[in-house]
């Protein structure tokens, strides 16, 4: 199939109905453009792709009775849950102040993280029946993923920051509780770079869907979540390995601005820009290379 030329030089013989098309413009209609032209194709499809993300935020679970109410209770569920498993039964919450504000914050921020990962599982065979029927970068769908996500992860971001603050009495929240905002923003930046690399993977191997959750619970469990790195990983170089995890810095990061008034250094700002901004480089890059391709996914 191939798109008709931006300008076609038509010419009809007198008397004769046959049309001669220079065909020297002609191009597939799936091929992939160069770089800088789909960067253009999404920033011009930016107001969709908004509207979009807005029009679906907060919809996720409207068929249940309480609605919207579950995007607060569903993690809050579970960090009771791990508080109650690892922090009274494993005693990982000693040595640990204001353990129940670092649980909140550990697993409802990890969660966007995650998000990342569960949100380009599947993404292009879901959306396979639209990007056979229209030409349009389809990097838009990971990104208007994300969006809505953004969107609908602003609540929880809200309710774990006041109760982890509401578990301090006598330590007021300062001004460092601001930095939570531009933090909030490095997350999805990182989680979109994970769904472009996800999203390409599982569409062209399936398979890879059955261990997106097992990678997600692994990363989980070594991220800090629930414990002290530095009480449980004894092993210097365990410890540096651990410590270098993105996620684990991530939270880090959140819980210093939050919890204890802390602001992060400037090394660790540039490390969290690296890994947000890179990752998201690299992950369009990777899915830009197979744009041609995803149209052929069954």
């Amino acid at each position: 199939m191939f798109l008709e030329p931006q300008e076609d030089r038509l010419t009809q013989a007198s008397g004769d109905s046959a049309l001669i098309v220079d065909a020297s413009k002609l191009h597939p209609l799936h091929s992939r453009p160069k770089f800088l032209t789909y960067l253009a194709g999404i920033w011009n499809r930016r107001h969709f792709i908004i509207a979009d993300a807005r029009g679906r935020s907060f919809q996720s679970q409207r068929d249940m009775v309480l609605g919207r109410l579950w995007l607060v209770l569903s993690p809050l569920l579970d960090a009771a849950m791990y508080g109650v498993l690892f922090g009274l039964l494993l005693r990982t919450s000693r040595g640990i102040e204001n353990f129940i504000g670092f649980l909140i914050i550990g697993v409802i921020f990890f969660g966007f993280i995650q998000g990342g990962l569960t949100a380009g599982s599947g993404m292009i065979r879901e959306s396979r029946s639209m990007i056979a029927a229209f030409s349009f970068p389809r990097a838009s769908i990971p990104i208007a993923r994300l969006t809505r996500q953004f969107l609908d992860n602003s609540l929880p971001a809200l309710v774990a920051t006041i109760v982890g603050l509401s578990f301090q009495w006598g330590n007021p929240p300062g001004w460092e509780m601001l930095l939570v905002i531009p933090l909030y923003i490095l997350i999805h930046v990182f989680a979109l770079g994970l769904t472009f690399i996800v999203a390409r993977c599982t569409a062209f191997l399936p398979d890879l869907r059955s261990l997106v959750p097992v990678a997600g619970r692994a990363w989980f469990y070594v991220s800090g979540v629930f414990f002290s790195i530095e009480r449980f990983a004894t092993n210097p170089t365990v410890q540096d390995i651990m410590v270098a995890n993105p996620a684990y810095q991530f939270l880090q990061a959140v819980r210093g601005v939050v919890l204890y008034q802390t602001v992060p250094t400037l090394e660790t700002w540039l490390t969290l820009c690296a890994w947000s901004f890179g990752l998201l480089i690299i992950g369009l890059v990777y899915f830009w290379q197979a744009e041609e391709r995803y149209v052929n996914v069954h």
